[in-house]
């Protein structure tokens, strides 16, 4: 049951953060700890309070950079083209 309330709680923060307009697969904590990185306004410093742990976001966002590379990669030898942006991206 613990395994499946954190699945849930990723399906429902990437959710939010598409909703607010984040790209696709980003939970809304990898996209804080981007937005630190780009030295704009952040939630990090409250979103690892939550958690506990002061590289929940940092974490988040090296486990969606790991996952969006290789998701790139195989685009890249399938042949998928990527080139077109959308809105999201």
């Amino acid at each position: 049951m613990r395994k499946y309330l954190k699945r849930v709680s990723i399906a429902f923060s990437i959710f939010l953060n598409v909703l607010l307009g984040g790209r696709i697969n980003q939970t809304f904590s990898a996209r804080n700890w981007q937005r630190k990185r780009d030295k704009k306004i952040n939630l990090v410093y409250i979103i690892n309070t939550i958690f506990r742990n002061n590289d929940h976001c940092w974490e988040s966002w090296v486990k969606w950079t790991i996952i969006n590379h290789a998701i790139k990669k195989y685009d890249e030898e399938m042949g998928f083209d990527r080139k077109r942006r959308h809105w999201y991206e």
